[in-house]
């Protein structure tokens, strides 16, 4: 069994994505500083969307422009369509994610298209990437929930990912957007994918969120099942703007502990992590939902939810 685990840090996209609360440019920078101090390896910076849609990810230019400083860092970035991706590009990015949706009426609400459209993207973006030597991983959200269609099929999951397939060899990350997968039907899902369209659990990832604590039990799973790859959160810090109820993620602290305590390998310093999360929950406009923070600082917890309660309503 390999023991090696690629950690994405994705606190900086989609951490703040949703936070209502500005964050500035030189707090993000701050904030991958110090993840690269925690020895953090792989971080989704920023995401190049059209501003009116994130005001948060407004900046992603300069975001980029600053991350020259961090150079044994692999940086990626979250790409809508093509015109985000050659932004992204242009920015100086290598590595980066287009974003889909197993489910139709997701699709629609989120990136304002029709999966079949999606897929036209898809296709643009990926003979983009061939020609100019870039990597993409195509994110499936909704894989297995979706708040306004429920449980996504087996099947509907295994068809988009069999379409995303015949575009490029990408790599293919499952999205628990709302929190509401259970550890079968992860299993399942993976089976199926590996046994219907052969790709090995070696080129899929895992997207947690948190929203009702199933976050790790689905790590496991996915780790039962040959995944190597998982996204995650300082802090727990996250959210989607389109969909309702869905909270933070599954946090980098927590899934850090999970992979250390079971003999894996991720080379990330937990202290500094922690330090890192401390600083990211000052960013957050509601109370630490994570475990590994509060255990180890429980003060620093404290501090974020007086703040988070007496913040004006008009900010949280």
């Amino acid at each position: 069994m390999a023991k090696q685990v690629k950690v994405l840090d994705v606190t900086a996209r989609d951490g703040l994505q949703n936070e209502p609360n500005p964050v500035s440019t030189a707090q993000k920078i701050a904030l991958i500083e110090k993840l690269v101090r925690a020895r953090v390896s792989n971080i989704q910076a920023t995401s190049f969307v059209h501003p009116r849609w994130v005001p948060q990810m407004a900046d992603a230019e300069a975001v980029a422009a600053a991350l020259g400083r961090f150079p044994d860092v692999h940086f990626s970035a979250l790409i809508p369509n093509l015109k985000g991706y050659e932004r992204a590009v242009a920015a100086g990015f290598r590595n980066l994610e287009l974003t889909m949706s197993a489910s139709e009426t997701f699709s629609h609400k989120n990136l304002n298209r029709s999966r079949e459209q999606g897929f036209e993207i898809l296709e643009q973006v990926s003979r983009a990437a061939e020609r100019d030597g870039v990597v993409i991983r195509v994110g499936f959200a909704m894989s297995f929930h979706c708040p306004f269609e429920g449980a996504i099929s087996t099947a509907t999951l295994v068809e988009v990912v069999r379409s995303a397939r015949e575009h490029g060899p990408w790599h293919i990350a499952l999205a628990d957007t709302d929190g509401m997968a259970f550890p079968n039907q992860v299993a399942t899902a993976v089976k199926a994918i590996q046994e219907e369209l052969g790709i090995p659990a070696s080129e899929l990832a895992l997207h947690v969120h948190d929203t009702y604590g199933r976050g790790l039990a689905n790590v496991l799973t996915g780790l039962e099942a040959g995944i190597r790859e998982f996204d995650a959160t300082t802090a727990g810090l996250g959210g989607c703007p389109y969909c309702p109820g869905a909270s933070g993620n599954l946090a980098t602290e927590d899934l850090v502990a999970l992979l250390d305590g079971m003999g894996y390998e991720t080379g990330i310093d937990m202290e500094k992590l922690l330090d890192a999360a401390e600083f990211a929950s000052s960013f957050s406009s509601r109370p630490y939902q994570a475990h590994l923070l509060r255990a180890a600082r429980g003060a620093a917890c404290d501090v974020t939810e007086r703040l988070a309660r007496h913040l004006p309503s008009s900010q949280k």
